[in-house]
């Protein structure tokens, strides 16, 4: 399976320590409202995919959940410019937010690192088996790109968490709240990229679990760090998790699972234990909640 060094980059890079070269490539600039673009030479296709659906998103969060000023630039980055941008330990490819810089990088080129998320096609049965090139191809080919130049919506979620000062009581918890405003925006506002959302979750999602250490909430809870940093592949198996409950939770009742969300984590600052933030999220953001909790 292709599958080996799965990594899905849906972690919030807090505390993110970067270290640039002297030179660094022009840039061309960009805006879009109050945003600025930066983006690689001859990458205004992808640079302006990315400035225009962040844009949307924003403002959809801005109508939908609460009138933050959000701050944040995107670099749209060939491969070649990555290093000069961010980290060169992260691997090109990987959609991340650097909050200190309020820079939200992602990659313009299809590379490695998304086509590992595709499956071994030949093991593949129906559905999936004509879905993923339905789904994903691009010029006569399988490209993961459709799915993934839509995860920095994801990355402006923990943006705009951090800009609110929410506590997002458990790691998983902060992870699904920007599953769920990356998926109710999409559902809402840009339809037409939902089954592109949805169907890698979808797949990766139910794969077999005895391969992984970590399997239960608790579980990433207590060891998120060593998760995301030693287990890459258990790592992104959570991600997938994450965001087909996020796609549940949007299908059993709408936008306002979103807005339900958004207002308890608002209202609750202190750290509730288990079992009242099970109450909470059951009676105060949607029932089904307490399916996802028991049955994960």
């Amino acid at each position: 399976m292709k599958n080996k060094f799965l990594i899905l980059c849906f972690v919030f890079l807090g505390f993110c320590s970067l270290s640039h070269a002297q030179d660094k490539p022009l840039l061309v600039e960009w805006t879009i409202g109050e945003i600025a673009v930066y983006y690689s030479q001859d990458q205004e296709v992808s640079a302006q995919f990315s400035g225009e659906i962040c844009y949307e998103a924003n403002s959809f969060f801005q109508r939908t959940l609460d009138d933050l000023d959000v701050e944040f630039n995107i670099y749209v980055l060939s491969k070649e410019d990555w290093v000069h941008y961010t980290d060169p330990n992260f691997i090109y490819g990987m959609p991340h937010f650097i909050p200190n810089e309020k820079r939200l990088v992602v990659a313009a080129e299809d590379n490695s690192f998304w086509q590992m998320q595709l499956p071994d096609f030949s093991s593949l049965s129906y559905p999936y088996k004509e879905l993923f090139p339905m789904t994903y191809s691009i010029n006569d080919e399988v490209s993961s790109r459709y799915f993934f130049d839509l995860l920095p919506i994801h990355e402006l979620g923990h943006a705009w968490a951090s800009k609110a000062g929410l506590n997002t009581q458990r790691m998983w918890l902060s992870e699904m709240l920007c599953n769920l405003m990356l998926h109710t925006f999409i559902a809402e506002e840009r339809g037409e990229f939902l089954g592109a959302l949805e169907l890698l979750p979808m797949y990766w999602s139910n794969e077999d679990q005895s391969d992984y250490s970590f399997t239960s909430l608790k579980q990433f809870q207590d060891n998120y760090w060593e998760i995301g940093t030693q287990s890459p592949k258990n790592y992104a198996w959570y991600q997938y998790r994450f965001h087909n409950a996020a796609r549940k939770l949007y299908n059993e009742g709408g936008a306002d699972v979103l807005i339900n969300l958004w207002s308890f984590l608002s209202s609750n600052q202190e750290t509730l234990d288990d079992e009242a933030l099970l109450a909470g999220l059951r009676d105060q953001v949607h029932p089904f909640f307490e399916e996802l909790w028991k049955e994960w």
